[in-house]
């Protein structure tokens, strides 16, 4: 059983209360009154702010859900088990709080449903809603151990031990229908994953002490799919989207930009945590987190340079406007300026300079996902868009909800590595 940890909110936390509140609010006053009394969005920029920062940038900075505990822990070992939990509860509440802006920015959200059952196979959207619907649901499972070690659900643990690989094999098998329609691919899929389980039931294949593989691995597929196919909603509008950004490798740049924020996510959440709860900030094993997030950052770089120099567009990295300004703000602050911290060895000794090199890193991907949804964007209207001040506060709120619950759960579930029982659930 989990002690109530350290940490009072104080003024910060009433400022949160206060935020979240008018965000709720205002939201409830957009249902209302529909988005127009809410919003400057107009026939130009029908994709706003909560486009690009809500869902583009918060499904990025969810990323470590699968980068931490998917990629890095499956292959990583027991040395990133510290940081498993943590990252797994602020991707499970970052896609919450993704669904809950996407309901507030859509005109009809009533009929988000829709897709669960009208299959548009062409259509980017339809992959992304049913990868982010499964992949909520594979974080709620991966996150109950937390809920039976908490309670001293043993028996409970023993049946979600046996049966998540099982789950992970039906959500994958009905991903396969969804996006295939086709029986015999369908028969594949379902035939591979039940032969993988059933190798690593008898020893076959390695099975993972504290989740299972196959749990791990349906994570890493639908955060894969998702987070480059939000890439490709962008490549259909070749003749809106500015040349810095539009590229036939966007996909590939969405999806290695959301493997570097998810990293940088881990650090930024360890270091910021330890410090409100007191506890000990494990900066040798941040420092291998950064050396990831630093080769991650390189190849960023390096795709988005080489596609620049194939494309032709260098010259327009040097032209006055406010789309190049916004292209070397997000180069600067969140690509080089973060590398040279994370390559400087005297830096990455210290958990200030980590912490500095992360929050530059989620700034930078939030710039660019902005750049992507609303400052790249041309329109053939005689139209500008500027985000309405009740745009910029739901986002907060939200926001503010977020930073709360996440609080709440780590004072009251055992999250971090040294509140767990020997024989808990984790």
């Amino acid at each position: 059983m989990v002690t109530e940890r350290k940490g009072a909110f104080g003024i910060g936390g009433a400022i949160l209360f206060v935020l979240a509140g008018l965000g709720i609010s205002l939201a409830l006053y957009r249902f209302a009154t529909g988005l127009g009394s809410v919003t400057n969005l107009n026939q130009g920029y029908p994709w706003g702010i909560w486009i690009g920062f809500d869902i583009l940038a918060g499904i990025a900075l969810a990323a470590g859900g699968f980068v931490v505990g998917g990629l890095m822990h499956m292959f990583g070992g027991e040395k990133y088990e510290p940081l498993v939990r943590p990252t797994i509860l602020t991707a499970f509440l970052g896609y919450l709080l993704f669904i809950v802006a996407l309901l507030v920015d859509l005109g009809r959200p009533w009929t988000i449903w829709h897709m669960i059952i009208m299959w548009h196979h062409e259509s980017p959207m339809f992959e992304v809603g049913w990868c982010v619907m499964l992949y909520t649901t594979i974080l709620l499972v991966e996150f109950l151990p937390v809920v039976f070690e908490r309670f001293n659900m043993t028996g409970l643990y023993k049946v979600w031990k046996y049966s998540a690989s099982w789950i992970a094999i039906a959500l994958l098998t009905l991903f396969a229908i969804a996006l295939t329609q086709s029986v015999p691919w369908v028969i594949a899929v379902a035939a591979v994953l039940i032969l993988f389980q059933l190798s690593v039931e008898v020893g076959a294949i390695y099975r993972h002490p504290r989740m299972p593989t196959l749990l791990l691995m349906a994570g890493i597929i639908f955060s894969t799919l998702h987070q480059s196919s939000l890439g490709t909603l962008f490549l259909m509008v070749p003749h809106k989207l500015h040349a810095i950004w539009y590229s036939p490798l966007l996909p590939v740049f969405f999806f290695v930009s959301a493997v570097a924020t998810g990293l940088a996510m881990a650090i930024f959440e360890s270091i910021l945590s330890a410090r409100f709860f007191g506890r000990k900030v494990e900066t040798d094993l941040l420092r291998s987190v950064g050396r990831f997030l630093s080769w991650a950052i390189i190849c960023y770089l390096g795709l988005r340079g080489v596609d620049l120099i194939v494309r032709g567009v260098g010259s327009e990295l040097l032209t006055r406007t406010p789309q190049c300004a916004a292209f070397w703000i997000e180069i600067v602050v969140g690509s080089l300026i973060p590398l040279a911290i994370l390559l400087t060895p005297e830096l990455v000794k210290s958990a200030t300079w980590l912490f500095s090199a992360s929050l530059m890193v989620i700034v930078g991907l939030i710039v660019n996902r902005v750049n992507v949804a609303v400052v790249g964007i041309s329109s053939k209207y005689s139209v500008t868009y500027y985000p309405h001040w009740m745009e910029i506060a739901i986002t907060v709120g939200i926001v503010s909800a977020g930073v709360l619950v996440f609080v709440f759960v780590c004072r009251h579930f055992p999250i971090f590595s040294e509140e767990r029982s020997p024989k808990g659930a984790g």
